[in-house]
């Protein structure tokens, strides 16, 4: 069976971005000290076409916003929580196909043709410790589970056949990699440079399926692999670029880092094992790939958009099975991506909004919850702003709770541990139909003439002065407003309690 292998590679993509006015592209000569900053200043994707002296091909940004993010799945932006959601309950295979049919074996470079100085490692931040690569995910299979494993990870340069990379952080493969040292072996890896953002989405994400399979499922359809030159490690085969090697035994040897991290600050230098790189393959036209990571733009950041999607699909879940009904979750990526969380829900009963807050709070990372009614758009600062300013009382409706996991990057964690807070922004269940309560929108009239005059309309019952105009089929509310005069210096004219008017009862 044949596959496509060029419709989920990343030159593909990043085409298919061109055309929506997403790509900006640079084709003078750019110095590799040059390119953090290149990268940082362009709000789009950026299309490098000569970078360095060896005139490499980098494109910086592709998972960058909501919008690319989208076209990823081919739906809108609106559309992508569900649409996610949707795949993720859709099977799908996984097949393995001959090195000589995968696009990313199309140049192979072992032995003495092995130099990762030749490829574009380059320094990201002012106090970053060495060049990096920031695109790399990471292919493993568990030797002691047979399980899968693909991650994301930052590659430090160390020589020409060696990489520190960072273990320290709580992930599978950490606890992979632990086992094989205590069994004194190697782990084998492979770091995948140059993929489409389903791939990453994949890589980034909690769900817990199979996680090749899961590329699958976010793809949507079957992905084809291929096992490795020199290691034997599967990797997707429409890849751009693979770096095949393997952890040495020796554990946590040597200090890697400091590195600026998503938080917009640079992450603490930790001891992490040495990788050896055992060959590199790549497609011929390779487009290499690299990723903005922390500094000032952090809503740019590609790790913040893809954890925003993926930390939405485990808070929606987390909600919808304490048994309340979601109408939207967001996480903003400017706070990682990670850390808040807002959500609306539609309440049925008073202590949803709480209940959806301890169902959250039980979730990794997330810091701080904020739970509205349907009404506002989490994603309009604006909406947001006013719902804290209008239905949220602190002696009322903050949570706070201390003892959760904190990363070792995060500035607010303390021991290894931070405080967790939730904001109740919903109005109380069963307030009371004020007109105090109700949100003041710019009207929207209807014609609909039913009466003569506005006498004969108040007849009929209470009226809004909205419903006058409609009723007796007027867009001009100044004729209404001197027969509203007439009848009150007649005296039968009076006001319900939210506003409206209407005719006195006969004494």
């Amino acid at each position: 069976m044949g596959f496509d292998t060029e419709k989920f590679r990343l030159r593909r993509f990043v085409e298919k971005l061109a055309a929506l006015g997403e790509v900006e592209e640079h084709a003078a000569p750019v110095a590799l000290g040059a390119l953090a900053a290149a990268v940082e200043n362009s709000a789009k994707v950026a299309h490098f076409r000569a970078v360095g002296p060896e005139r490499f091909e980098i494109v910086a940004g592709v998972n960058a916003s909501p919008e690319r993010i989208a076209a990823a799945f081919g739906v809108g932006e609106s559309q992508v929580l569900p649409e996610y959601l949707r795949r993720l309950q859709q099977k799908q295979e996984v097949a393995e196909i001959p090195s000589a049919e995968a696009p990313v074996h199309q140049v192979v470079l072992t032995g003495d043709k092995l130099d990762l100085t030749r490829l574009p490692f380059y320094l990201q931040h002012e106090f970053d410790g060495a060049p990096y690569i920031s695109a790399a995910m990471d292919f493993a299979v568990d030797p002691a589970t047979k399980k899968p494993n693909v991650g994301c990870r930052r590659l430090m340069l160390r020589s020409r056949t060696t990489l520190r990379s960072n273990l320290t952080q709580p992930s599978d493969l950490r606890r992979i990699y632990l086992g094989c040292v205590e069994r004194k072996e190697r782990l084998p890896v492979s770091f995948v440079i140059g993929a489409h953002p389903c791939d990453f989405l994949a890589a980034t994400s909690k769900a817990p399926i199979d996680e090749f399979e899961l590329i699958a499922r976010i793809r949507g359809e079957t992905l084809p692999m291929v096992r490795g030159i020199s290691n034997n490690v599967p990797v997707p085969a429409d890849a751009e670029l693979v770096i095949e090697g393997y952890f040495d035994e020796a554990g946590y040897s040597e200090i890697e880092g400091p590195y600026g991290e998503l938080y917009g600050l640079y992450g603490p230098m930790h001891p992490d094992p040495v990788f050896h790189a055992t060959g590199i393959t790549m497609r011929r036209d390779v487009l290499h790939q690299t990723l903005l990571h922390g500094g000032l733009h952090l809503a740019r950041n590609d790790a913040a958009q893809l954890s925003a999607v993926n930390f939405a699909v485990m808070v929606w879940r987390a909600v919808k099975e304490a048994g309340i009904d979601v109408a939207d979750v967001y996480l903003p990526p400017a706070a990682t991506g990670l850390h808040h969380a807002r959500i609306a829900i539609r309440q049925k009963a008073a202590g949803e909004a709480r209940k959806a807050i301890a169902a959250v709070m039980k979730l990794p990372l997330v810091k701080h919850v904020f739970v509205t009614d349907d009404d506002i758009d989490l994603r309009s600062e604006e909406a947001m702003e006013w719902a804290f300013a209008t239905r949220f009382r602190a002696d009322r409706d903050v949570i706070t709770e201390g003892g959760h996991f904190a990363m070792s990057m995060d500035p607010t964690g303390e021991n290894g541990k931070m405080v967790k807070a939730g904001f109740d922004l919903t109005w109380p269940v069963g307030a009371p139909d004020i007109i105090e309560n109700r949100v003041s929108q710019t009207p929207h009239l209807t014609l609909n003439p039913r009466w003569q005059n506005v006498r004969q309309a108040l007849a009929s019952g209470p009226k809004y002065f909205i419903e006058l105009m409609e009723g007796i089929g007027t867009d001009d509310g100044r004729a209404l407003t001197l027969e509203l005069d007439r009848l009150q210096r007649d005296g039968i004219l009076g006001r319900g309690s939210n506003g409206e008017w209407l005719l006195k009862p006969r004494s």
